[in-house]
């Protein structure tokens, strides 16, 4: 029996927070950038480039509407995953995952934004409104999923 009285009631499966399950907080270290290796850089070039040719390659076949829609795919990401996943473990990939995520609805703003602003006002202010749609989408999601 449980402790709420229910014979069949188990206890709730919660997942654990982003700050529980990894110690180290986001950083930067220049010395850990001249430490990637020269093969991790190609397949993260290579990746990005094929995606660009194939978005390209849409466009020009059913235009821009369609073609645009796979630029917000970030480019290099699937490269990215695989190889963190290869050098650190599913765990960190996972986490860099949930980056990509609030990136990429970030970057959905941008272009929501964009679209609906351009033609109306100035080309720079319908793009400072776009760049800051997507940095309160962006970061806000960060925040969110770190601190939650």
């Amino acid at each position: 029996m449980s402790v709420t009285g229910h014979p069949r009631e188990q206890p709730e499966h919660r997942e654990q927070t982003i700050s529980e399950r990894v110690t180290q907080r986001p950083s930067f270290n220049p010395r850990r950038v001249l430490k990637v290796r020269r093969r991790d850089l190609l397949v993260r070039f290579v990746a990005g480039g094929v995606t660009s040719i194939v978005s390209g390659a849409v466009t020009l076949a059913f235009g821009p509407r369609i073609g645009g829609i796979l630029l917000a795919f970030p480019a290099i990401l699937g490269a990215s995953m695989t190889l963190i996943e290869e050098q650190e473990d599913s765990e960190e990939a996972r986490e860099d995952a949930r980056g990509a995520i609030g990136g990429a609805c970030g970057l959905t703003v941008f272009a929501i934004v964009a679209a609906l602003t351009f033609g109306h006002v100035g080309g720079g202010l319908a793009l400072l409104l776009a760049a800051v749609g997507w940095a309160v989408i962006a970061f806000g999601l960060y925040v969110a999923l770190w601190y939650r």
